[in-house]
């Protein structure tokens, strides 16, 4: 075997260790949401949506039922051509809490989604802010719960995943990979690198909102909520990331191809801020190639692999596993699919190039919209 070989066999095993330590070693200080809900204020709830009529009604019945006292609900179309208004309005009609925003779409230079939950934002009164999908669902506490947490951790903005209502080869092909993504540039507490926030569930105290600038702030954003916790911790504010799948449901994420077109759509929109589309291009291309090349690699290493490249191979894909056995856990899923973490990291990578492809080819559409 030549020196090159035995040092490229080293490095992949090393660096899957590395990633995999990083990984367990994060989320194991991803606390869960108090049992104990409590009163902190008023609480604004401020939901953006465009062409939600098969979700935006679970969605708002959930919030309706909250335990948590004082609550009021604003839901911001984003010019929905489907139901999603009627549907609001019926809501509307039959609780004082909910109140229906419409709007023709963004202006020049704004992101949609972030043009509605800035015009949101205008119109409540809370304490705290909550900005929720309309994919998802909440158990009668989570409110309460999401106040307890700001309170135990001493936090100006919290925020949690929701687990799937249907389990499906997503979770493991495409977010555990992600995930492990995610924690190398972002910390759940803002500590290291950016302040992890997921889309899914914000709360975020009003004061801490103004002073970093809100929503305005983030105009043309397409990765909102990590730029948005970002923004809060580099304002002052102590941010925290918590497991709260045990009240919030995401029904965005029960297919396999809406997760792909789902991360697809971030992807390209993040490519194209890393200098335009060109660039955007080439850097996901080959992070795609790199991707494949990881996965791939530990298991013909291992398969077929002699002396010290075949152990280099195992040790990277124990690593792997494990990182992915990690996610999965934190995620309250089956950790069974641990051991096909080297194909999820494979298939991770032919995302990137299938964003690479479409930033070439002219970008994404989502919903209607160029995403760039």
């Amino acid at each position: 075997m030549g020196k090159g070989a035995i040092l490229g066999s080293a490095a992949l095993a090393a660096v899957s260790a590395v990633r995999a330590a990083r990984t367990i070693a994060t989320w194991r200080t991803v606390e869960p949401l108090p049992d104990m809900a409590v009163d902190g204020g008023k609480v604004s709830v401020v939901i953006p949506v465009r062409d939600e009529e098969k979700t935006i009604d679970g969605c708002l019945a959930s919030l309706r039922t909250q335990r948590h006292a004082d609550l009021e609900i604003v839901v911001v179309d984003d010019a929905s051509t489907d139901r999603t208004v009627e549907i609001v309005r019926e809501h509307v009609d039959a609780d004082p809490r909910v109140s229906l925003i419409r709007t023709d779409g963004p202006p020049a230079g704004w992101a949609g989604k972030v043009h509605a939950m800035f015009q949101g934002v205008a119109e409540t009164s809370g304490d705290w802010l909550l900005f929720v999908d309309s994919d998802t669902e909440s158990a009668p506490d989570l409110v309460g719960k999401l106040l307890a947490a700001a309170a135990r951790d001493d936090a100006d903005l919290i925020t949690t995943p929701g687990r799937p209502t249907l389990a499906n080869s997503s979770w493991w092909l495409l977010l555990a990979p992600t995930n492990v993504l995610l924690f190398e540039g972002a910390s759940p507490d803002g500590s290291r690198g950016k302040a992890v926030g997921i889309g899914h569930c914000i709360l975020v105290r009003r004061t801490a909102y103004d002073k970093a600038g809100g929503w305005r702030a983030l105009s043309s954003e397409r990765a909102d909520d990590v730029a948005f916790a970002t923004a809060v911790r580099d304002a002052g504010g102590r941010t925290r990331l918590v497991d709260g799948m045990d009240s919030l449901t995401s029904s965005g994420l029960d297919s396999f191809a809406d997760v792909w077109r789902s991360q697809r759509k971030s992807t390209v929109a993040g490519g194209a801020m890393l200098g335009g589309p060109a660039v955007g291009a080439a850097v996901l291309g080959l992070a795609g190639l790199a991707h494949i090349g990881y996965g791939l690699a530990p298991v013909l290493m291992s398969l077929r692999g002699q002396g010290f490249t075949r152990l280099a191979g195992l040790v990277a894909w124990a690593a792997q596993s494990a990182a992915h056995r990690s996610y999965m856990r934190a995620c309250h899923m089956s950790a069974a699919t641990s051991v096909f973490a080297p194909a999820a990291n494979a298939t991770f990578g032919a995302l990137l190039l299938d964003a690479a492809w479409r930033s070439l080819r002219g970008g994404d559409l989502w919903k209607g919209r160029d995403i760039r």
